[in-house]
């Protein structure tokens, strides 16, 4: 996949000028850059969720899926729910919490779930859908060292083959995911 950017800007606040970058099609690529740099808004360009840009990206994919850094949930219904709502078979899904030690608290709402179970829900959610890219915004945030290699290793068997690109500030996770490319933005 290759992004070229001319401009993009929020009002007077110019993010990315001229700027390009390659993202290998059926690897993991793993994006490092300092806070308030734009690695979300560049993830949102890249799944074609913002096109208000100058610029390009190619080849476009109909199947992007996207973990927003937000876990997105609905917090009033239960976690098992909130896997249902995909219109997926309730066995693919209790398999997904099962996966992510979120079995147990499968009828649990959202609302009573610590944040990194919160995003160990919405990081099962995200697997269980089928795309041709994944975007993932951080998706270790607030979990703990073994929950981290347990998603980890989800993560690889779910996604083997498909293009994978993960935002982190922490470059160990890149480890975890046997990132083939690891792109540091910003310097």
């Amino acid at each position: 996949m290759k992004i070229y950017i001319k401009r993009k800007a929020f009002g007077d606040n110019l993010l990315f000028s001229d700027f390009s970058l390659s993202i290998k099609e059926g690897k993991t690529s793993f994006l490092m850059a300092p806070s308030g740099w734009g690695k979300t808004t560049l993830i949102r360009i890249m799944a074609s969720l913002d096109s208000e840009y100058e610029g390009y990206v190619e080849p476009k994919a109909n199947g992007n899926i996207v973990l927003f850094q937000e876990n997105r949930l609905v917090e009033d219904i239960s976690v098992l729910s909130n896997l249902l709502a995909l219109g997926l078979g309730k066995d693919k899904c209790l398999e997904a919490l099962g996966r992510l030690d979120l079995y147990e608290d499968r009828y649990k709402k959202v609302s009573q779930l610590s944040g990194g179970m919160k995003r160990r829900v919405a990081l099962s959610r995200v697997l269980l859908l089928s795309g041709d890219r994944y975007f993932l915004d951080e998706p270790f945030a607030g979990l703990d060292d073994e929950s981290k290699r347990k998603a980890a290793q989800y993560i690889k068997e779910r996604l083997k083959g498909k293009t994978l690109v993960v935002v982190s500030h922490n470059k160990e996770d890149s480890m975890l995911l046997d990132a083939e490319d690891i792109i540091i933005l910003g310097e």
